[in-house]
């Protein structure tokens, strides 16, 4: 028997190990099949106003649908049966159109309410192109849907950190990326798949990179950053409620929270304040006039007022002179290629050195080996590079 015992361990060793890719493989197979009921009712409803709003605005279609599923529940969130918002849009002080009222990050906070879905997304469209914050989304091409998605976190248009990934993996996992060809796709095609290959068309500018481990990639463009797994959205009931009698404004207790024929060429508009707005250091700027106040800069420009304090670094409560400088987005590390060295003359601080470059205070101080809180001298030579 004891002769027995190695050939027996080695026996046993070898049927562990032609089990274990059978394991394995099951782990990290993708689920493929039809997508729910919801997300193909909804795609067949709203996939052709989404194409429609990206060739009057330039936002990707995968974009605009991925986030109307995800802050709308495929449309079956309070606030889209009751007030057709499907994009999670708050009031802010320059609506002036009909409200509701819901419990997201505080309690009962105003929302925007619209008389049909085409007008959420619609709004939706100008929200973006007017606001300041996303200019930088439009440099990016169509079918860069990963590029959107990073650009709308960065921007804060979601609290959520993963709000970029999720974006990506409902855009993936639908196959939403084929919308921004322009041409129409049956909601029935967008589903996972482990073998359809992504229309060249539609793959975004960025080349290839990793897939999430345990996610299969095979039927998604080759783009840039790996995805993450993406969390449950909470479904809230589904029963549409009959919304004919809605006011100018709905006050209905809130319970539940929100989570968030032939080819034509986009074409891309451009919506205007009315304010001049300015660029210094790629960086976006205005000259504050008489009156302005920064809650009235912030509702101009779809900011929010302690936005406006910390691009330009000022302290609460500071006060707005006529004449002065605004940035509307965050100051640059480094001043503007071939600006490398700033003479100190009379008058000169730091701060007004760095409002003048668009350059970060801390980056001065830190590019000059200067403590934070010193001041510069007449004659000293700063680096601004």
């Amino acid at each position: 028997m004891k002769n027995l015992a190695p050939y027996t361990i080695l026996i046993l060793i070898m049927l562990l190990n032609s089990c274990s890719p059978a394991r394995r493989a099951s782990r990290s197979s993708t689920a493929s099949g039809p997508p729910p009921a919801s997300a193909t009712e909804y795609l067949n409803t709203y996939s052709a106003l989404a194409v429609s709003e990206m060739k009057r605005t330039g936002i990707p279609a995968s974009i605009t649908l991925a986030q109307g599923m995800l802050e709308s529940n495929y449309g079956r969130s309070r606030l889209a049966m009751q007030g057709n918002n499907h994009f999670g849009i708050k009031c802010h002080s320059s609506w002036t159109g009909r409200k509701i009222y819901h419990d997201d990050n505080r309690k009962g906070e105003c929302f925007r309410a619209y008389t049909s879905a085409e007008e959420s997304y619609r709004d939706h469209s100008d929200f973006l192109v007017s606001g300041s914050r996303y200019r930088d989304l439009f440099s990016l091409g169509s079918t860069d849907y990963k590029g959107w998605a990073h650009g709308l976190k960065k921007a804060g248009y979601a609290t959520d950190p993963k709000y970029a990934d999720l974006l990506i993996r409902k855009i993936e996992e639908y196959r939403l990326w084929a919308y921004d060809t322009g041409a129409a796709v049956p909601a029935s095609t967008a589903q996972p798949s482990e073998t359809a290959v992504t229309p060249a068309t539609a793959q975004p500018g960025r080349s290839s990179g990793t897939s999430t481990a345990g996610t299969s990639t095979a039927g998604r463009p080759a783009s840039g950053t790996a995805t993450t797994a993406v969390t449950a959205v909470s479904q809230p009931d589904t029963a549409r409620p009959d919304t004919s009698g809605l006011k100018n404004e709905v006050q209905v207790p809130a319970t539940a929270n929100r989570n968030n024929d032939a080819e034509e060429p986009i074409k891309v508009i451009t919506l205007s304040t009315g304010e001049k707005v300015m660029e210094n250091n790629n960086v976006e700027y205005i000259i504050v006039e008489e009156g302005d106040t920064f809650e009235s800069l912030a509702r101009r420009h779809q900011l929010l007022a302690w936005e406006i304090t910390r691009y330009n670094e000022l302290a609460p409560g500071a006060q707005l002179k006529p004449g002065q400088v605004i940035y509307l987005q965050p100051k640059r590390s480094t001043a503007a290629r071939g600006l490398t060295m700033h003479t100190v003359t009379a008058g000169d601080t730091m701060y007004s050195i760095s409002q003048k470059y668009a350059v970060k205070l801390s980056s001065l101080y830190k590019m000059n080996l200067m403590d934070e809180g010193t001041e510069c001298r007449p004659g000293q030579k700063l680096r601004l590079r």
